[in-house]
């Protein structure tokens, strides 16, 4: 029995996968992300390597009982690298920023005292039985992560993990450090080689919560392009989030942009994720499932990104959520929300500008879980008035205008609709709210929530 329980431990041995799967019961443990004390800890495995395969991807010896193992893949944890295109480490060549990162991991783990650190050191869902782990050096008697100087330097993106996700907030807030500072991948022209449409202001909008259930095609990525006079061809541009992914030999990692492709003067498109006819400005993805992670600010610190590429391969425009840094938001204090949830035939939501200021509702949200409604360009509020967002359409919204002052019973119970200047429909033919309890929020167009109202118990969302 002994004899087979010693074969079966060699087999493994040799398996890079079982190597991840099978560390010591009393293997040691310190805090998972390295500078901080605390939990959560994690497991730890002394390694050597000599070069970085990629800038996220290495093969070190790892230290077991018995001596050294073979070579193991390793992909780190939390990050994303470009990709190269030749992994000789003399030779290496690659898309923008992807060299750069290579050798900057080199110089960080080549001859240092170097660990492996892992919350559960198994290999991941479809990497090819590589560890998911973060790494730790040791640097003038102190254990530093490589990953947070690639992320400091803008050299890789934030890939957030909801299984190693002990980095997750650390990792995000370091990106969107380096995507202010605007380093590495986040200077357009980072490469040296100006793109189309240089000087076009282009921004993104994501739908990364989408309305109903969450399938492919509730997600989309709104591009504007802020030049007023000239239209932006992106044809040959790459979409992408940080994830790296490939099926059936296929990357499905990004969606590249067809030649029909054309942003008007001071337009916009729309990418969904799903599958679907292109035309009218709406562009698909292709892919069969919903692909962004919803927000959270509990101990995982779930997020994700979208990123805006050109022919070059440079970064020209991006989304990363939840904002976790410097995040002001410009209705902060300057708005309320109060719902009409029964009592009454219709429900609504009125947003009324509580401040000395005009306000801008284009492009927020108003969340009844699981619906949405978003505002336009057209809904802005001076000091003082009023919106109100029917739930339903009520029977006429005409009488309904600022010219009619005082009460109006537009609904039964006579509701006052004083320094009201706009009616909105969001067309639902059913109630929204519950009677005892619910939640209406207005979130920003980040996804994060500025003001809400709750009652009967709920609590307002944080993320």
């Amino acid at each position: 029995m002994l004899r087979l329980l010693a074969i079966a431990l060699l087999a493994c041995v040799a398996s890079a996968g079982a190597l991840a799967t099978a560390p010591s019961a009393h293997a040691k443990r310190v805090p998972c992300v390295a500078g901080q004390k605390g939990k959560p800890k994690c497991i730890v495995l002394k390694a050597k390597v000599k070069w970085a395969a990629d800038g996220d991807t290495l093969k070190p010896k790892i230290k077991r009982r018995g001596g050294w193992s073979p070579k193991t893949p390793v992909r780190m944890t939390g990050i994303q690298a470009m990709e190269l295109y030749n992994y000789r480490h003399r030779r290496r060549k690659g898309e923008c920023m992807a060299v750069e990162a290579a050798k900057q991991l080199d110089k960080l783990v080549h001859g240092k005292a170097f660990r492996l650190v892992s919350m559960h050191m198994k290999p991941g869902n479809g990497e090819r039985a590589r560890i998911r782990s973060s790494l730790q050096v040791k640097r003038q008697g102190r254990w530093i992560d490589p990953a947070m100087v690639l992320l400091e330097k803008g050299l890789v993106l934030w890939d957030p993990d909801g299984h190693e996700w002990a980095w997750n907030g650390a990792y995000s807030r370091l990106a969107e450090q380096a995507a202010a500072r605007g380093v590495g991948l986040w200077n357009p022209v980072a490469c040296g080689k100006p793109g189309p449409a240089q000087d076009a202001p282009l921004s993104m909008k994501l739908k990364w919560d989408g309305e109903g259930r969450d399938t492919a095609n509730s997600e989309w990525v709104r591009i504007k392009n802020g030049d007023p006079l000239n239209a932006v061809s992106l044809a040959g541009w790459r979409l992408r989030d940080a994830a790296s992914r490939a099926k059936g030999g296929k990357d499905q990692s990004a969606y590249k942009f067809p030649a029909g492709a054309v942003i008007p003067p001071g337009g916009r498109i729309t990418v969904r994720i799903g599958r679907g006819p292109n035309g009218n400005g709406v562009f698909h993805w292709g892919l069969a499932k919903a692909l962004f992670q919803n927000a959270t600010n509990d101990k995982k610190q779930i997020g994700d990104g979208v990123y805006l590429f050109d022919p070059h391969l440079e970064m020209r425009a991006h989304m990363q959520y939840p904002c976790r840094t410097e995040c002001p938001e410009p209705l902060a204090g300057k708005v309320s929300l109060e719902a009409r949830y029964t009592g009454a035939t219709y429900e609504w939501t009125t947003v009324t500008n509580t401040s000395s200021e005009t306000i801008w509702l284009n492009e927020y949200e108003m969340e009844s879980v699981p619906w949405f409604y978003e505002f336009g360009p057209a809904d802005v509020l001076a000091p003082g008035q009023a919106l109100v967002l029917f739930n339903n359409r009520p029977p006429d919204l005409a009488p309904l205008t600022k010219a009619s002052a005082g009460l109006v019973p537009a609904v039964p119970g006579r509701m006052p609709f004083k320094d009201v200047s706009f009616f909105r429909s969001w067309g639902h033919t059913k109630p929204l709210f519950g009677d005892r309890d619910d939640t209406v929020t207005l979130r920003n167009p980040l996804g994060a929530p500025v003001v809400c109202h709750a009652w009967g118990g709920e609590k307002c969302p944080t993320a």
